[in-house]
């Protein structure tokens, strides 16, 4: 919401300057930044056009004679369709500055002299959607004679001061610039002064014929309406132009300027309806039925049973609280008008506007909720504006649909109970004199206090919303800055975040890129990866089918990130995500929340160079982030890893399950390549691990050690085993029959093919012998390794080459 300074001056003082006043009242919860708008304009001023003529050498330039207050009118060539003689016009001299940074300089146009440039609205800062359709192609026109020379800015508001309000959902009552001038003059001390909107007298009659019935009396709690009669539809004033393009609104006519500009002085939306084109002379509220059709501009909407509308016999002119259609629009040719004001369902309206992507701002006000305190002034003030600019010749009392008495809060509190919770020592008097600045009645009696709440405050209710406005206007920044005794507390991340924030940093100090993604999927990427079999969690009101259910693996949004990117040939990948997961066991309504961190790598780890070839990811790239990893939980645990063909979306020969001391924490492994080809993505390795449960792994010492001083022995073991039997198995054996000073396993050599059995496969092994303390000898060596070759012969029935 943007609140211009002039139009606030009519309600309070304002002394300070936009800066000030935005972060004035920033201070007081509402985040507020200033507008200043033409601040690079210069130059422009009022022309009077007193002459016009064809431009010799050209069939669309015109050459105009300009009174722009000087001692002789200067010469403009215009190629605008519009321009004609006798009009006051905006003109911009030599030198002028326009908001595009364009410097108006003396010229020729084919041959004829030009002095500066006539101009249309959109070239001085009024967007295009935003001004009067009539000036879209063409140069601006007053509709009144205006002095010639004089300045234009405030003529068109082209250099308002406004302040930009972020309205939070609790707090509509800003939405209209009388609630504003309340919430702005609390925070300078300065109650406004509204002046009450009345009618000719002489003009206001009892008229019966128009009725109007209102079926859903509990969705609608107020609908009232006027009617005028015999009025002229036209422009309507200047002034009131420019404060609706300022507020980002086209000005149309006399009447449908004056509902708009109602809903931005109160808050509250006004509808006009043309009584003639009425099918019956009878407005309904009710619902409509499926399949009913309603016409907007140049669309048709088909409606459901959950819509509320307005109708005329079998015409449907209004979608409560959203639009009034096309149907009964107010144009140049109506004679005769309805204008409605009401209150509707905030649920209601917000489904429907969503539901047909009509989301505007009368939509916008009724879902946060307006004043019913204000419905029946608001239209008094809708029906004077029109009266004033359309001349009507009778208008009928207030026609009731429904009306619901609007009753003030009553909050009761305690003063000391209020200075407890804000931890201040404020009199009595202080706190008074803070709520009478917001228009509230309060009635003291020792330490009770009872607060009357005006109904353009519906948001306040019990007493913690009294403390939060006393906070508010007393100042955040003037609340004490030391903690309660008793509960000060040293900052830091805890335990697990710690824990956490390692493993993220293991992943980007691999060269992996972190990612985020969205926490809910479409049905198939649930049964995707179900790898933990959790039951699936679905939500009540998604927003769309990609958006049911409640993930269960980040390894679906990771997929997501690598096609998205190999569709725009960046190929070679590296990522990874930290979130949430949910768990939902059997049985259990709400999921649990699991904390996992998964990985996706594709394409060329390594680029080709002058020294380099390519080399692309593989599985045994992506086991090795998984062990720097898992060296980094620092748990005492024993990792291994498992051959698995059990995920469906998983290569079977090249994935394996994560184990800690026997308990699977996670996987690895290649995508299938049925999924692969399926989600467009090029061969992608992929990991996934249990952050919850490596956390709750027991932590093991770690203790520095000097450089060995004495030296390493080392023997190579070359095996022939069937091709069924696992690396880690023979790693394993050999580290438990390795001796204590069996420091290191490392396979260098894996074959199979020619020279070797079937079934079977050569393995090559290099062992790592030191004594930190001693020499080691041969006999000592010998001894252990013989230890290890007896036990594989006996175990894997393993061939020494």
């Amino acid at each position: 919401m943007k609140i211009s300074v002039n139009w606030l001056k009519e309600y309070i003082p304002v002394t300070h300057t936009v800066e000030e006043m935005a972060d004035k009242i920033s201070l007081t919860g509402i985040e507020s930044g200033p507008v200043s708008l033409g601040e690079k304009l210069s130059g422009l001023v009022v022309g009077h056009i007193t002459s016009v003529k064809p431009h010799p050498d050209s069939d669309h330039l015109k050459v105009c004679m300009v009174d722009v207050g000087e001692s002789e009118d200067i010469q403009i060539v215009c190629g605008a369709p519009n321009a004609a003689a006798d009009q006051y016009v905006i003109v911009a001299l030599h030198g002028a500055h326009l908001p595009d940074g364009t410097k108006i300089k003396r010229g020729k146009l084919r041959g004829q002299e030009s002095n500066g440039m006539i101009c249309g609205l959109d070239e001085v800062g009024v967007p295009e959607k935003y001004m009067p359709e009539e000036f879209e192609n063409g140069i601006y026109v007053f509709d009144e004679p205006q002095k010639p020379g004089v300045a234009v800015y405030d003529l068109l508001g082209l250099k308002d001061q406004m302040i930009d309000i972020d309205i939070t959902p609790n707090r509509a009552d800003t939405l209209g610039m009388r609630g504003a001038a309340w919430e702005i003059g609390a925070t300078y001390d300065e109650k406004p002064v509204f002046k009450k909107p009345e009618l000719d007298a002489t003009k206001v009659k009892d008229m019966n014929d128009v009725t109007v019935d209102v079926e859903e009396k509990d969705l609608v709690p107020d609908y009232l309406i006027r009617e005028l009669k015999d009025i002229t539809v036209g422009k309507s004033p200047l002034w009131m132009q420019r404060r609706l393009w300022n507020q980002d609104i086209r000005p149309v006519n006399s009447v449908i300027d004056a509902a708009n500009y109602v809903m931005i002085e109160y808050g509250q939306p006004i509808q006009a309806y043309d009584l003639d084109k009425l099918q019956d002379k009878k407005l309904v509220v009710k619902f409509a039925k499926d399949g009913d059709k309603f016409k907007i501009a140049d669309e048709e909407k088909t409606l459901t049973h959950d819509d509320l509308i307005i109708a005329s016999g079998n015409e449907i002119v209004g979608l409560a609280g959203v639009d009034n259609g096309s149907i009964a629009a107010v144009d140049e040719n109506t004679k005769n008008v309805l204008l409605e004001s009401g209150v509707f369902n905030s649920t209601s309206v917000r489904k429907t506007a969503q539901r047909h992507d009509l989301r505007g701002d009368d939509s916008t006000r009724f879902e946060k909720g307006v004043d019913n305190g204000a419905v029946d002034e608001a239209l008094v003030r809708a029906t004077q504006l029109v009266d004033e600019s359309s001349n009507a010749s009778e208008i009928s009392n207030v026609i009731t649909g429904n009306l619901t008495k609007a009753e003030p809060t009553i909050i009761k509190g305690k003063i000391s109970h209020i200075n407890h919770l804000m931890g201040l020592q404020l009199t009595t008097d202080e706190i008074v004199k803070i709520l009478d600045r917001l228009g509230f009645t309060v009635d003291v009696s020792d330490d009770d206090i009872v607060v009357t709440i005006p109904t353009r405050r519906w948001d306040m209710a019990i007493e913690a919303d009294l403390v939060e406005e006393v906070n508010r206007i007393y100042g955040y920044e003037n609340l004490p800055n030391t903690l309660p005794a008793g509960m000060e507390t040293r900052g830091g991340y805890s335990a697990k975040r710690e824990f956490s924030n390692k493993l993220r940093n293991v992943l980007l100090g691999e060269g992996l890129d972190e990612v985020i993604n969205y926490s809910l999927l479409s049905k198939q990427e649930v049964e995707d990866f179900n790898v933990i079999k959790t039951e699936y969690t679905k939500l009540l009101h998604p927003m769309t089918e990609d958006h049911e259910y409640l993930r269960n693996s980040l390894i679906p949004g990771l997929v997501r990130n690598i096609a998205y990117n190999q569709a725009r040939k960046n190929d070679d990948l590296g990522i990874f995500e930290q979130a949430r997961i949910f768990d939902r066991p059997t049985g259990q309504d709400r999921p649990n929340e699991v904390e996992y961190i998964s990985g996706a790598v594709s394409g060329n780890v390594l680029n080709a160079s002058w020294n380099t070839e390519d080399k692309a990811a593989d599985f045994y790239y992506v086991k090795g982030i998984v062990d720097e990893l898992l060296s980094f939980t620092n748990a005492d645990a024993k990792f291994e890893y498992e051959a698995t063909d059990e995920y469906d979306n998983m290569h079977p020969g090249q994935t394996a399950k994560i184990l800690a001391n026997g308990q699977v924490i996670g996987f690895v492994g290649k995508l299938h390549p049925n999924y692969q080809s399926d989600h467009s993505v090029a061969d992608t390795f992929v990991f996934e691990l249990n952050i919850d449960m490596m956390f709750d792994l027991n932590s093991k010492n770690v203790q520095a050690q000097s450089a060995p001083k004495y030296p390493s022995i080392s023997r190579d073991l070359a095996i022939l085993v069937e091709k069924d039997i696992e690396n880690g198995q023979i790693v394993t054996d050999i580290f438990e029959n390795g001796g204590k000073y069996l420091q290191d396993v490392k396979i260098f050599d894996v074959y199979q093919g020619k020279n070797i059995k079937p079934n079977h496969k050569s393995l090559g092994y290099h062992l790592e012998f030191l004594n930190p303390n001693d020499t080691l000898t041969d006999d000592e060596v010998e001894k252990a390794f013989s230890l290890v070759k007896n036990s594989l012969i006996q175990k894997f029935n393993v061939e020494i080459r």
